[in-house]
């Protein structure tokens, strides 16, 4: 896709000339992150700017506006271009990530600052868009208090509001889904499948965690803002059975000072299987440890299961560890993917990580059991739980949550080879996705080509997937080219008859060998390279000689 352009600052007036130019939209986004946001951003603030960006040139570019360089439109500056590898590296990652809506792409705003709300747009011009809507911004407080800042027209992104939360350990996928309400990440400039980056980490076996960030604003420990430089991570369970981690920002957004609370006391995070909710910014001095750890580590608190009781102090009376095997199993895995996170943010490693009666121990903390009651009922302790965070640096965050042994297939069970079929009232490949068309559903029959990928089920729209292939005509039985596009289990349906193994070659990769030039000469058309790579679970197009590729027939 390319932008039309007219410059009018020296620096691009020298390079390009003042008449209208066009340029490639991820070219000009190389000179636009680097001149709307710092170049020392936090990755995820630079992919925020950069999504947001490519949105508004996106939507400019598909009704042939021609735009300037100046913030009238978006600020680009050539020199920022050359020299901004960090923001070219995000623009990269995020290469075609646009805004939607409802299927559309937006119409996509932002500015420096709100002044910590976000504004609906009809309330500020005379059009209203669905998807801006009046919110408090924490973020975009949190970061005024740093640094004041001119509030602007407060529609969509606050850009120190995204910088503040990045560095604070938001990832940019949540940023955007805060500021543009209800909208979705879709790739190939909006005309692609919903992006879904957390599903895509776990199939790259990286974190997965779900972090919803909220900060406890009436808190006496938050409005005390003083900072720490974490040097450690203490791990609490909260002895609270069935108390969930959402829950616990009612019960302790309250000011001791001015009578709302007896109790003084504040954590980072509460998490339990399903998420990780953040209350405090991870440089924030917590009172969490009842001693000196405060000054030094982040707390976070693991929820435990209802079905329970505690007598005599920290004796758990009728807890069931079989029952609540996958409960603790899924908190685990968070609290392992949040340590992780948080030492890869700071520098630490898994010795610096401690629970609370390890801290009482140390003579740092006050006098608790957590985690030591609860652990040792599921085999576990904090050297194991030491262990799985050393475990999961050194392989990129994947976390182990010790599953069960592999379910025995039972009938009716969509392996590869099988003939399937879409389900009457199917109306998506996966949630989220785009539509399916109406031919691919009565005309067509499909082979499933790939059930997983690495090794491991492919998840889209949170739903198991498999990738299918050839089609076959359903009035004749002949086989043409496929769809070879990733769709939820749930939505097809087996063709008796059908479980026949796709069968393709085997190639080997030369020196001067691309996907595109392969798919030429083995498939007759070069544009029929992503068959390839659905095929051999690549998610790059970089191959390299010698490598072993399978070749569909």
């Amino acid at each position: 896709m390319n932008v039309l352009l007219r410059m009018t600052r020296a620096e691009n007036t020298a390079q390009y000339g003042t008449g209208t130019i066009t340029l490639d939209i991820e070219e000009y986004l190389c000179g636009v992150v680097p001149a709307e946001v710092y170049e020392s951003s936090h990755m995820d603030a630079l992919k925020a700017q950069a999504i947001a960006a490519r949105t508004f040139a996106a939507k400019r570019a598909m009704a042939g506006t021609v735009m300037d360089d100046t913030t009238s439109f978006q600020a680009y500056r050539y020199s920022l271009a050359a020299k901004s590898p960090r923001s070219r590296q995000a623009v990269e990652e995020t290469r075609g990530q646009v805004l939607c809506y409802d299927g559309s792409i937006v119409d996509c705003f932002y500015s420096a600052s709100n002044g910590g709300l976000t504004k609906r747009s009809g309330d500020v011009w005379s059009k209203h868009y669905p998807y801006y809507v009046n919110k408090t911004d924490e973020w975009d407080a949190a970061a005024n208090v740093e640094k004041p800042t001119k509030a602007s027209h407060g529609i969509g992104l606050s850009q120190i509001g995204a910088m503040w939360a990045a560095k604070n350990g938001v990832p940019y996928t949540q940023i955007l889904a805060f500021y543009y309400d209800g909208t979705a990440i879709v790739g190939d400039y909006g005309s692609g499948d919903s992006v879904f980056p957390d599903e895509e980490a776990e199939n790259k076996g990286e974190p997965t965690m779900k972090l919803t960030v909220n900060y406890m604003t009436r808190n006496d420990c938050y409005t005390a803002n003083r900072k720490i430089t974490p040097s450690g991570i203490m791990v609490h369970s909260t002895a609270t059975p069935g108390i969930m981690a959402a829950a616990w920002f009612s019960r302790w957004n309250k000011s001791y000072a001015k009578g709302e609370t007896d109790r003084q006391v504040c954590v980072h995070a509460f998490l339990d299987d399903k998420e990780v909710c953040q209350y405090l910014p991870w440089n924030h001095r917590g009172w969490h440890a009842g001693g000196t750890a405060n000054n030094t580590h982040i707390g976070f608190e693991i929820c435990e299961p209802a079905g329970f009781k505690y007598s005599g102090g920290a004796t758990m009376v009728g807890y069931d560890a079989a029952k609540n095997e996958a409960y603790f199993r899924a908190a685990w895995k968070n609290a392992v993917e949040l340590c992780v996170i948080l030492c890869k943010m700071y520098g630490l490693n898994e010795g610096n990580i401690i629970c609370h009666s390890e801290g009482y121990k140390k003579g740092i903390a006050s006098n608790h059991a957590d985690v030591m009651h609860w652990f040792p009922k599921h085999g576990e302790s904090m050297d194991t739980f030491r262990a799985a965070v050393k475990k999961a640096l050194a392989s990129g965050g994947a976390v182990d949550p010790k599953p069960g042994p592999e379910p025995e297939p039972t009938p009716g069970t969509i392996g590869e080879g099988a003939l399937v079929e879409f389900k009457t009232g199917t109306t998506r490949y996966y949630p989220g996705s785009k539509e399916v068309p109406g031919w691919v559903i009565s005309d067509y029959y499909h082979r499933v080509t790939q059930v997983t990928s690495g090794g491991k089920t492919v998840t889209k729209g949170r739903k198991a997937c498999v990738l299918l292939g050839k089609k076959v005509r359903k009035s004749n039985g002949s086989e043409e080219a496929g769809i070879n596009t990733w769709v939820d289990k749930d939505v097809l349906s087996k063709v008796g008859g059908g479980q026949v193994k796709e069968t393709y070659t085997v190639y080997t990769v030369a020196k001067s060998d691309s996907l595109w030039g392969i798919a030429q000469k083995k498939l007759g058309s070069g544009a029929r390279y992503p068959e390839i790579m659905s095929l051999n679970g690549l998610f790059s197009t970089t191959i390299h000689a010698g490598q072993v590729l399978k070749i569909p027939k």
